[in-house]
């Protein structure tokens, strides 16, 4: 086992709402339970039956929100996986079942002191914005607390890290930033991806042929760039007068990476706009 894992040994995690993210947070820590040994209890709470029957069978403790205060009791972390409109019901059944758990809130938009407020005061609160890939085992997250304990940044860090990377900021502010970044970036290569794949078609290329040419070249574009200067790597691959000039000239000329600097502020103001909305629901 390794030393990230440590803290996760024997600890009882319970999740309120058990969509996408929550899903794919609990994958990724059943994985590690199996590769470490870690004796982890995982339990959920979901209003959809389906989803509840497909966590029993992964060997999660699943049952309806009636029930939720059994996960919540018995959990050392409780994680809020609903969507940031409800958080306030959601919070106001938490509340009476709270006594020193470890709280990770994966809501977006919501601060540390909004989600305080609706827990009644409560300040032992970790927030997290994680993103998407997590589904697979490489997700990017943002974490950020005020007032917890190192054991408890540790323990939150390590059941991000389950299903990703993680990096902590010590600003809240700067989680807008995250959503800029991380959060919502998988959207703009997905969007890259689609037009590359549509361009090669229109060329020529079977559909199966290039998509799997491009997801396969950005894959492993982000392989190369993951211990390397990505500025380096794109001047190594450009020869003067080339093919790869040709293309980057064109981007250039449309000003490419203004757009992108574009809707990353575009959706950090978005974020700032709907924290500011969600914090006086």
């Amino acid at each position: 086992m390794t030393d990230l894992f440590n803290g996760l040994q024997g600890k009882t995690i319970g999740f309120i709402g058990g969509g996408n993210m929550a899903r794919a947070i609990i994958d990724g820590l059943l994985k590690a339970n199996q590769e470490h040994q870690l004796g982890l209890n995982l339990g959920v709470s979901d209003p959809n039956e389906d989803s509840c029957q497909a966590f029993a069978e992964k060997g999660v403790k699943a049952c309806q929100p009636k029930d939720a205060h059994q996960i919540i009791e018995e959990a050392d972390v409780v994680v809020l996986a609903v969507k940031p409109q409800v958080m306030r019901e959601v919070c106001a059944s938490v509340i009476p079942h709270l006594s020193n758990q470890l709280v990770l809130s994966i809501a977006a938009g919501l601060s540390v002191e909004t989600l305080g407020d609706m827990l009644g005061g409560y300040t032992n609160i970790v927030r997290c914005m994680p993103n998407l890939p997590a589904s697979v085992g490489l997700g990017a997250s943002g974490l950020y607390a005020k007032s917890v304990s190192d054991d408890n940044r540790q323990l939150a860090d390590a059941i991000m890290q389950a299903s990703g990377v993680t990096a902590w900021v010590d600003d809240e502010q700067l989680l807008h930033a995250v959503t800029a970044v991380a959060g919502s970036a998988p959207a703009y290569f997905f969007y890259v991806l689609e037009n590359m794949i549509a361009k090669a078609v229109q060329m020529g290329l079977s559909k199966q042929d290039a998509h799997t040419l491009a997801v396969q070249s950005l894959s492993g574009a982000g392989a190369m760039a993951m211990n390397a200067n990505p500025a380096t790597l794109r001047e190594q691959v450009t020869s003067k007068g080339g093919t790869t000039a040709a293309a980057l000239d064109s981007l250039y000329a449309d000003q490419v990476g203004e757009s992108f600097a574009k809707a990353m502020q575009a959706c950090s103001d978005r974020s700032i706009e709907l924290g500011e909305i969600l914090s006086q629901s």
